[in-house]
């Protein structure tokens, strides 16, 4: 008996590993694992600069909005880029731009800048270069691992690779910002940008064939992407369900400064172990669907993750206990990311190679390109209603949209019964 569950557990871990199969894979999980570590280091210490300049929750949300909003203003056409050019080129001139933007930041920092504007300019800057980077950094996964079967595991262990820099990230931020300053925060980011940079850069990638370039030539791209999403009933339906998530459950990290302000009388130290306890909830949700072994069952964890970030984001907004609160931080992580990378593991698994990267778009619109909005909200009502109102009201949002989805759910797995989404461009 302890033979055979020794061999299951080997089974599982080489199913939950599978995409590292792939050397170019390898190389880029290792690169991205530095980078997303030097970029939870600039939002935390962002956040924490613009609140200790301001002390105000509605620029802290303000802050966040810049930085994410472009994803949704061109986040969906930019996904576009991926199927018609170079993706390797575009993600490498995009990382070098996102490298000079913290390196610009930490100057700022260091020089003792302290016009607000700047900051919000340079936060505007980054996004916008974010919302071109994001969809073609996501689409790129395909030419890393270009076995389709290995592909939803690719995009669950990526997942999993965000939320671990979410986990450490924001513990690293706090012990750096008690011991130097947001500056230095800044430029060790920028050079974190180098690894990822490498990894891309020894990866062979194919070039884009004509009939695809003449294909979106021919037709306008953009519109193409939506026809091909509003006809489809997954992406139709879960689509909203993600940029829901987005709106009414994203921004707990935007407001996690004034909670700790506010609540618990907290430094950044405060801060960065309850934005990490999240990001141990997210590492648990993408552990979880990188091993999952049936694609079909995947939208029943869109529901449960739903009930379970509403659920958590009550809790949290109810109790003035840091132990408490600290434990419900994981609950929150893991209903954000698991809503969020179930519906990116159904997309990617199932879109056909040649209209991807504008699924991607549509995917990184609803979800990163939503959440500044619902920041803004969020940063607003906390002014006007308190904080945890604010939390509040998002959890329960959340917990119904997740019973309306639930009375969809019989369609939804019949929809995916065959363990990939229909190919409607090919008829099949």
């Amino acid at each position: 008996m302890r033979l055979l569950l020794r061999v299951m557990a080997m089974y599982r871990l080489r199913h939950t590993t599978r995409a590292f199969r792939h050397r170019a894979f390898r190389r880029f999980y290792a690169g991205q694992s530095i980078s997303v570590i030097g970029s939870w280091i600039q939002t935390i210490a962002l956040s924490w600069l613009v609140y200790r300049l301001t002390s105000s929750p509605t620029l802290l949300g303000l802050t966040t909005f810049l930085t994410q909003a472009p994803i949704l203003l061109i986040g969906s056409v930019a996904g576009t880029f991926g199927d018609r050019f170079d993706r390797k080129r575009l993600l490498l001139v995009a990382e070098a731009l996102l490298a000079c933007q913290a390196l610009v930041l930490g100057a700022m920092t260091l020089a003792g800048v302290s016009d607000i504007r700047g900051y919000l300019a340079i936060a505007l800057v980054q996004g916008l270069i974010a919302s071109v980077e994001t969809p073609v950094r996501q689409s790129f996964l395909a030419v890393l691992v270009p076995e389709r079967e290995d592909l939803p595991n690719a995009v669950a262990l990526n997942s999993f690779l965000m939320n671990s820099g979410r986990l450490f990230g924001p513990a690293i931020a706090g012990l750096l910002l008690s011991l130097t300053s947001e500056g230095v925060c800044f430029l060790i980011n920028a050079f974190s940008f180098l690894a990822v940079m490498a990894a891309v850069a020894v990866t062979d990638s194919p070039s884009v064939t004509p009939n695809v370039r003449a294909s979106s030539a021919a037709h306008n791209a953009w519109r193409e992407g939506l026809r091909y999403a509003s006809g489809h009933p997954v992406i139709r339906t879960l689509l909203p369900v993600v940029a829901i998530v987005s709106f009414f459950g994203s921004p707990y990290v935007t407001l996690m400064p004034a909670v700790v302000g506010e609540s618990f009388g907290g430094d950044a130290r405060t801060l960065g172990w309850l934005v990490s306890s999240a990001g141990l909830g997210g590492i648990a949700g993408t552990a979880y669907l990188a091993s999952h072994p049936r694609v079909q069952a995947l939208p029943m964890v869109t529901v449960f993750a739903c009930v379970m970030l509403g659920s958590s984001l009550v809790a949290f907004s109810v109790s003035h206990a840091l132990w408490f609160c600290v434990l419900m931080m994981p609950g929150i992580g893991f209903g954000v990311i698991a809503a969020a990378a179930s519906v990116n593991m159904l997309i990617q698994f199932g879109t056909p190679d040649h209209i991807r990267g504008r699924m991607i778009g549509l995917y990184i619109t609803s979800f990163l390109g939503v959440a500044p909005l619902g920041a803004l909200a969020a940063g607003i009502a906390a002014q006007h209603i308190g904080t945890r109102h604010t939390l509040a009201v998002g959890g329960v949002v959340c917990i119904l949209t997740a019973l309306l989805l639930r009375r969809r759910l019989p369609a939804l797995l019949a929809q995916t019964r065959d363990d990939h989404l229909p190919d409607q461009a090919s008829g099949r």
